[in-house]
């Protein structure tokens, strides 16, 4: 047998990963608990003083002149401070002050095509540069990009929300098991291996709930919860069930909401 050179070898491990993988999950970063969204704020609070502090004095005091009319740069720095301060202070585990870091990141686009058409060597650029990986990352927190587009929004469920949506989840799918139960006209055999999947589905439901509730990393286990939700799909496609159609579509509902809050769906 001709022995495999690195370049096989590597192409031959990729293909082994991608028969692995599992079809119609989009991969998204970990999910960042309050904790880390908390801590991520702070860092942009804190970038955006240090590229304040940064800046020339006299390009502070000057005047900008655009489309929409004069601008202060201080003024504009100012309103930019009390945005970040303001953000920092009403995010709380029930509050994720989703309109708070809109604002922010629209400010924050503007100063950034600012930078982006001044030049290299002006003060505060470096300290500019970083501030935008943070911003990146409080962007990608609440469901966008950053630069913001235009018209574009932020939106994130925090952890009681998310958490939430995980616990209805598992009622509705309680529900529709003990629907599964009641319909006679099902083979028992196809009820008996149908309600076991959905035994399956409540306890990584839950595991999703319990993860999420503890500040804990959970992208893992809401991707399990989604391939046994789509091993029960796989049933319900294939039998009629009138009496536990309202269940199930609760179910893909709350399912579709925790998606979205983990990144994985839009």
């Amino acid at each position: 047998m001709k022995p495999y050179n690195r370049r096989s070898l590597f192409m031959l491990v990729v293909g082994a990963v991608a028969a692995w993988s599992v079809p119609g999950l989009t991969q998204a970063p970990e999910r960042l608990s309050n904790n880390d969204v908390k801590l991520l704020i702070e860092h942009v609070d804190e970038g955006r003083d240090k590229f304040d502090g940064n800046l020339d004095g006299s390009f502070k005091s000057s005047i900008l002149r655009g489309p929409t009319g004069e601008a202060k740069v201080s003024a504009a720095l100012d309103d930019y401070k009390d945005n970040t301060k303001k953000l920092k202070d009403r995010f709380t585990d029930d509050y994720s002050a989703s309109a708070e870091v809109a604002t922010v990141l629209k400010q924050s686009t503007a100063i950034d095509q600012f930078m982006q058409n001044s030049a290299t060597s002006m003060k505060g650029r470096s300290e500019w540069d970083s501030q935008v990986t943070n911003l990146k990352r409080l962007a990608t927190a609440y469901g966008t990009t950053f630069p913001l587009p235009d018209g574009g929004t932020a939106r994130r469920m925090n952890d009681k929300e998310t958490a939430a949506e995980a616990a209805a989840v598992a009622a509705a799918a309680e529900r529709f098991k003990s629907d599964l139960g009641k319909d006679k006209m099902l083979p028992k055999s196809a009820v008996d291996a149908a309600r076991n999947d959905v035994d399956l589905l409540i306890k990584k439901a839950n595991a999703v709930k319990s993860r999420t509730n503890d500040g804990k990393p959970a992208t893992a286990e809401l991707r399990q919860l989604v391939e046994q939700a789509d091993k029960v799909q796989a049933f319900v496609a294939t039998h009629q069930i009138p009496t536990a159609a309202a269940n199930w579509q609760a179910l893909q509902s709350s399912l579709d909401k925790l998606q979205v809050a983990f990144g994985v769906k839009k």
